[in-house]
């Protein structure tokens, strides 16, 4: 029988600051929610939270570019290699999101949820193709799932093709033409349609989501080459990612460079680059510290379960705000986020250790099986 262990990414091949951004990214798409689906308003000096925290998942985005580049450009000489990370993928991210369609089925026949239960869905569902249709899913917040699959599918290409920072470089630039033209096209077309659609596809579909794709990778070859030969870049990279969250976040800047083309989602991207840059080769205790990187370890469960957990246990929620708002005021938001994140908790580690973490394993079961033992040692040793 297949082994399971206890840590879905090897600890070898751990990078604690990108694991640790993971961690953030959830939490804040969990605080993100609780406002949009929770309905509980933080206090006004922290409305960054309910403006900007949704744009963790383009966060989410910018690891994964940067994290496949890091676990599978050692595999480039190893046989099978392709096979090999087309199956890792799959069962990645395919037990969880299976399990979670049929939680939603389920849910139907509760009254909650929005499920639609024709056979045409549930086999987009199930092949991941309304990532590419672009069409929702099944699933809550499932239209990241499908951008990221269409992603995998074509990363192998990427992967071959761009062997430097140079060649990142371009890419790059004809990502953010890609991303900016699609994404200003399909807008004013949302805009333009009356009654407005239920997805504004400028937002939810895949290329106007390219550029953070590639930022991910041009942020992989900038750190090693910073890492490798020009360590005195790293202050400046760190000094400038600071300045431009602080002026996002706290000074609002985005509001000013909003465009059709959303030029502001742009450079939320560029300090979320930075910040895989700086946190790679000079991890800090602010991002890779025990509390991050065990939610980095369980980010994909607690993105999935965390918009279920909010709608079942919505009278909880606002419960907890209405007992402390007297003693807190508008503070009482954090007692709303501390009913929520147990209960988010406590789902994902059930699915992070009865789906997650066996699916990879049997993954790597199947990696292992299929080849011959030195392939897939070696398999094993550069995959996560």
């Amino acid at each position: 029988m297949y082994k399971i262990d206890s840590h879905l990414v090897s600890r070898d091949r751990l990078l604690p600051g990108i694991h640790g951004l993971r961690g953030i990214a959830a939490l804040a798409v969990v605080l993100y929610h609780l406002v949009h689906i929770g309905g509980v308003k933080p206090p006004s000096i922290l409305e960054f939270i309910a403006r900007d925290f949704g744009y963790s998942v383009h966060l989410f985005f910018i690891l994964s570019a940067f994290s496949l580049m890091h676990s599978t450009s050692p595999a480039l000489n190893q046989p099978n290699w392709l096979a090999i990370y087309f199956t890792k993928r799959f069962f990645r991210i395919a037990p969880l999101f299976y399990a979670l369609i049929i939680v939603m089925f389920c849910s139907q026949y509760i009254g909650v949820g929005r499920v639609t239960t024709s056979l045409n869905t549930l086999l987009m569902g199930v092949s991941f193709s309304f990532g590419a249709l672009p069409l929702s899913g099944i699933v809550w917040g499932d239209w990241s799932i499908g951008v990221e699959m269409v992603f995998y599918a074509f990363f192998p290409v990427l992967l071959i093709g761009i062997r430097s920072l140079r060649a990142a470089f371009w890419f790059l630039l004809f990502s953010i033409l890609v991303s900016t033209v699609t994404r200003a096209a399909l807008h004013l077309e949302y805009e333009a349609t009356v009654p407005k659609p239920t997805w504004d596809l400028s937002y939810f579909s895949f290329s106007p989501n390219l550029a953070f794709f590639a930022l991910g990778i041009y942020a992989f070859f900038a750190a090693r080459r910073i890492d490798e030969s020009a360590r005195s870049l790293l202050k400046f990279v760190g000094l400038a990612t600071v300045v431009l969250l602080i002026g996002l976040l706290i000074l609002g800047l985005g509001k000013h460079l909003y465009t059709n083309g959303r030029a502001d989602m742009l450079v939320w991207g560029v300090a979320f680059a930075g910040l895989c840059v700086w946190q790679s080769i000079a991890p800090s205790a602010v991002v890779a510290n025990r509390v991050f990187e065990f939610l980095g370890e369980r980010s994909f469960s607690i993105y999935l379960v965390h918009p279920l957990i909010i709608v079942f246990g919505k009278a909880h929620i606002v419960r907890a705000f209405e007992l402390f708002q007297p003693a807190l005021g508008a503070y009482a938001f954090f007692a709303s986020a501390a009913v929520t994140m147990i209960g988010v908790l406590a789902a994902a580690e059930t699915t992070y250790r009865l789906v997650e973490v066996p699916g990879i394993a049997l993954g790597r079961w199947i990696v292992k099986r299929s080849a011959n033992s030195s392939i897939g040692a070696a398999s094993d040793a550069v995959f996560p």
